[in-house]
């Protein structure tokens, strides 16, 4: 909170889109595709943004504005770097910009601007994360499409094979619940939350425990945590950029040889069967090149992109054409 009111004293409180550029609050990130933006020409269209906390290779600017192209219709989507801790502030500005129509909560910002939004949709309430923020009737209302998009991008890949299957999520941040709340919605015999902070871990196991059995262990048990199954998914930041040297199979030390040896150790515990899944979007990250040498199955985390854009670009914009999901799928290659 003392942040907060040191960079609004300091700055001044901006009331317009482009006020948020122009006093640093946001930044256009350079890594997605078809991500351009000029801040010093906003005011032709109506703009879907989604703030990150850092650059990193999202898909949905991509996915969303092959559409807009494809229609012919005057929107914008981008991804725009900031810091969540000022969400208050940017969130304040991008209300009262009649230009800002919505888009979506990215790293570091899912588990933030709830309290920023007019209200939430059922999904985001019952799981506490925002991914998707549409404009209704003057209002910004928070949705979460990643847990469904998650399981229907699995469930695409590998058909069922969710049910009767222990679950191991690897992390606790913001995608970790609503992944976790919709798994246990498909019969896992167990879900098992790893963590370094095992409150955190704690929180999403006791959220879950009503649809599926659950609990949470911290990273020093991950090895006992692996063995028996089905299925891992790693939420965490761990394996790519900037944390491209560690993987998520250990906890992150900064001993770089030393967590690698810890993850190798844990990964053998692992059935050879079970799926290993990532939702970072690099192409490969070193958690799935890891399971693949293993010979576990891997599923990368752009099926998840896709399988939740879907349903976000609808609420977004209220479009139902039977098109969209070829249009965004050919976006990503």
């Amino acid at each position: 909170m003392q942040l907060f009111k040191s960079v609004a004293q300091s700055w001044g409180k901006p009331r317009t889109l482009k006020a948020l550029f122009e006093k640093g609050l946001l930044t256009v990130a350079a890594q997605p595709r078809n991500n351009a933006l000029n801040p010093k020409a906003i005011g032709a269209e109506r703009l879907y943004l989604f703030p990150v906390d850092h650059d990193y290779p999202g898909g949905s600017a991509a996915m969303h504005n092959a559409v807009f192209a494809r229609f012919g219709m005057p929107c914008r989507a981008a991804f725009v770097i900031g810091d969540p801790a000022n969400a208050g502030a940017i969130f304040e500005a991008l209300k009262a910009d009649p230009l800002y129509d919505g888009g979506g909560a990215g790293s570091g910002f899912k588990d933030k601007v709830a309290p920023f939004l007019d209200r939430l949709d059922a999904s985001a309430q019952a799981i506490g994360s925002v991914n998707v923020i549409a404009r209704e009737d003057g209002a910004l209302v928070g949705y979460n499409t990643d847990g469904v998009g998650f399981v229907l991008g699995l469930l695409h890949e590998y058909p069922g094979c969710i049910a009767g299957r222990k679950i191991v999520v690897l992390g606790a941040g913001g995608t970790a619940l609503p992944i976790a709340y919709e798994l246990a919605q498909r019969s896992p015999s167990e879900i098992v939350i790893v963590n370094r902070t095992v409150d955190k871990a704690e929180k999403i196991a006791k959220l879950v425990a009503p649809f599926a059995s659950a609990r949470a262990t911290g990273e020093d048990a991950m090895a006992s945590a692996l063995e028996g199954a089905g299925i891992v998914v790693n939420t965490s930041n761990k394996g790519a950029q900037p944390n491209e040297k560690f993987s998520a199979f250990a906890p992150m030390t900064g001993d770089v040889e030393g967590d690698m040896a810890v993850a190798k150790a844990n990964l053998a515990r692992l059935p050879k069967d079970a799926i290993v899944a990532d939702i970072l979007l690099e192409p490969s990250t070193l958690t799935l090149e890891m399971a693949a040498a293993n010979g576990n199955p891997t599923h990368s985390g752009r099926h998840m992109n896709l399988f939740q854009a879907v349903p976000a670009f609808r609420i977004m914009t209220k479009m139902r054409d039977e098109n969209l999901q070829a249009i965004m799928s050919a976006a990503l290659k």
